[in-house]
């Protein structure tokens, strides 16, 4: 389903492509009425070969079918499989019990259709005023009390084993998709738009999918079973009765299951615009959107955009349902006539001697059964079609590989680094082919600060990321201590930086665990995370609130909100507090949501702070950058300049540029070519 879903949209890209690629002019479209007129003239098209290439279209249609349905079976029997080796690992003794609870209820109908003909038979041999066997009435009587208690009985407790196998068969699902989506070391995969819309796709299923495949493996096995009992029944009252129900209803059965695999491979082909549908929707319905939507009046318009993406889809799969429902009214027709002539048939061998008025009764009540279950098993086929494509989609991410190599096991990260870091001649490319960072070749010195500088887009966010190896680098290497970073071991290496990113999270934890998420070691170290806190500046904010450091935050699970600045703090905090075992610091634009005394106090503690550690600094706002010992000038992904302050002023080059381009928000005054910087800080 997915894939045939996935090859319309490939061939429709390429019909684009190639009319974007060769635009057709007013000759060309000459040439084509006339090569067309040539090749009609040569070759007419007849009704015979307009009703062969029917023909084909057909077959081919019928063939696509047969392999989406062997497919789906595959996939399906697949994702049986994987279930219940899931549910064996987490509760077996549920499992086995659910199992042979849904085999005894599946079997109950059957029993009480059988227990119900044979009292009637009993009844109907009485003659008025006769005498009866009180021994086998009650013995049928009991058999089929019994069957109905048993079944009411076993309802509440099946369907309590079922819930608790759900919410199993739930947090597994999770913690697979967790657990695979944590071994991708990089975040190479997590910035490929196709790869996040998948795993995007599965985040908003998993809640439900994996209980819709739970619930139609059960039902499903309850189905069939109560329908091979039934059709046991009716081969009881003549051998041929059973069979010419099950061919009057395949044809239903066949239409409706090809009409559903033409709906999900059209609702699939259409999840883009559901999703479209999702986004527009929380425009309108999130807090984060709330100012700008009333601002500007943005209500209608994104009202008006989810009415035409919701009629595009709306449009498609009503005018395969209406099909569907046409088709099958038809076809209904024959699966009644079967019954009929079944029914007319008992009636007039009743009538005759030949077959017993409980015969009768089974037949009515079978039919009933097997119409019920068949329709269920239909619907059930409907919720699997789903299932199916959620199922695809996970195989499909537990199969994906981490684009980046890690080497296992990694060598040891030197303690303490005493060479230096060096890169060398580093390139770095996304995966749709941008080129953040060209040949980029400089060292890092051990207890250097070291400023990195650019404008946005520069690759100065890049170049923080391969240094802590979130990506490998497209060309060149990266060295630690005359070691290539990609030979460490990377969790240790990792342990060894500090950072601060420009999008730093905001996590619905309590302050505390906020910091201490820089060093879970720290978690209950009230005193470590109170002088991380003191020096990101937030320790005289958290005094101020009742609960201090075990204040939550953040207004999903009802917290305090903090401002932007305050966010900010909590996360250079969180950095702070593994200052002991980091050898690099990082701070990747600290200061972005600071005010300017803030700014000025963090600045004061980060100098403290990097003594004899080695520190990068990147920022826009080159009043900080003389706290750097060194100065990394980036322009368009590429080093263009290095020196001290003073010396790429000298220089009158990019530096010099992107300091006059901020000269009006400082306060400098030129003695003998001596720039002075007067202002504690400065305002972007």
């Amino acid at each position: 389903m997915s894939q045939s879903s996935e090859q319309i949209t490939a061939s429709e890209d390429n019909h684009h492509q190639d009319n974007s690629e060769e635009p057709i002019t007013a000759s060309d479209q000459d040439n084509s009425e006339e090569n067309n007129h040539q090749d009609n003239s040569e070759k007419p098209i007849t009704a015979s070969d307009q009703d062969n290439s029917e023909e084909n279209t057909n077959q081919d249609n019928e063939e696509n079918f047969i392999a989406k349905f062997k497919q789906s079976l595959g996939t399906f029997s697949k994702s049986i499989r994987f279930s219940l080796v899931l549910l064996w690992t987490t509760a077996p003794k549920l499992t086995v019990f659910v199992f042979i609870v849904l085999l005894l209820q599946s079997l109950i109908p059957a029993i009480t259709v059988g227990i119900q003909k044979r009292v009637v038979d009993q009844v109907s041999y009485l003659a008025p005023g006769g005498e009866y066997d009180w021994k086998i009435i009650t013995t049928l009587v009991s058999l089929w009390i019994g069957a109905l208690l048993l079944d009411n009985l076993l309802n509440p407790w099946v369907n309590i084993a079922f819930i608790k196998l759900s919410d199993h068969l739930m947090a597994s699902f999770n913690l697979k998709l967790i657990k695979k989506a944590n071994s991708f070391a990089d975040i190479n995969n997590f910035e490929n738009a196709e790869f996040y819309n998948k795993l995007e796709i599965l985040q908003g299923s998993i809640a439900q999918e994996p209980i819709n495949l739970l619930m139609v493996f059960s039902n499903g096995l309850k189905i069939l079973v109560t329908l091979t009992t039934m059709f046991a029944l009716l081969f009881t009252v003549d051998w041929w009765i059973p069979l010419l129900i099950l061919l009057t209803y395949l044809p239903q059965t066949y239409a409706s299951l090809k009409l559903e695999s033409g709906i999900w491979g059209a609702v699939f082909y259409k999840s883009p615009q559901a999703r479209r549908m999702k986004y527009y929707s929380g425009l309108l319905l999130t807090d984060t959107f709330a100012k700008e939507v009333r601002l500007f009046g943005l209500s209608s318009l994104f009202s008006q955009f989810y009415l035409e993406v919701f009629e595009d889809r709306r449009q498609l799969i009503h005018n395969l349902q209406n099909r569907q429902a046409l088709i099958l009214s038809a076809l209904g027709i024959l699966s009644v006539l079967g019954n009929g002539f079944c029914f007319c048939w008992v009636i007039l061998q009743a009538l005759s001697g030949k077959l017993t008025p409980g015969s009768i009764l089974l037949l009515i009540q079978s039919l009933g059964y097997v119409q019920s279950n068949i329709n269920q098993l239909l619907q059930l086929f409907t919720n699997m079609q789903k299932s199916m494509l959620f199922m695809e989609l996970f195989f499909k991410f537990m199969d994906s590989e981490s684009v980046m190599p890690i080497c296992i096991p990694g060598k040891p990260t030197p303690k303490p680094i005493k060479s230096g870091i060096v890169f060398d001649n580093v390139e770095f490319a996304y995966s749709d082919g941008r080129l953040a960072l060209s040949n980029i070749s400089f060292k890092l010195n051990p207890g250097e600060t070291v400023a990195i500088v650019g404008e946005n887009g520069a690759g100065k966010s890049t170049l923080v990321k391969l240094l802590s190896r979130l990506y490998d680098p497209t060309q060149g290497n990266i060295f630690v201590d005359e070691e290539n970073l990609k030979d460490l071991d990377i969790e240790q290496w990792r342990r060894q930086i500090g950072v601060v990113f420009q999008d730093f999270c905001r996590y619905a934890l309590t302050i505390g665990q906020n910091i201490a998420l820089g060093d879970i070691s720290a978690m209950d170290d009230l005193e470590k995370i109170k002088c991380a806190s003191e020096k990101s500046e937030i320790a005289a904010k958290v005094k101020k609130l009742a609960e201090g450091y075990a204040t939550p935050l953040g207004k999903r699970f009802n917290g305090t909100e903090m401002s932007g600045g305050e966010w900010q703090k909590i996360a250079i905090a969180r950095a702070f507090v593994r200052e002991k075992e980091a050898q690099i610091m990082i701070l990747d634009e600290p200061t972005a949501a600071l005010d300017p005394r803030s700014e000025y106090e963090m600045y004061r503690s980060f100098a403290e702070l990097v003594k004899g550690k080695t520190a990068i600094l990147v920022t826009h706002r080159l009043a900080s950058v003389r706290l750097a010992d060194r100065i990394l000038v980036l322009k368009a992904g590429k080093l263009v300049e290095v020196g001290t302050h003073e010396e790429l002023l000298q220089q009158n080059g990019e530096y010099t540029s992107l300091w006059n381009m901020q000269a009006e928000q400082y306060q400098v005054e030129s003695e003998s070519n001596k720039y002075v910087y007067e202002d504690k800080f400065m305002i972007a």
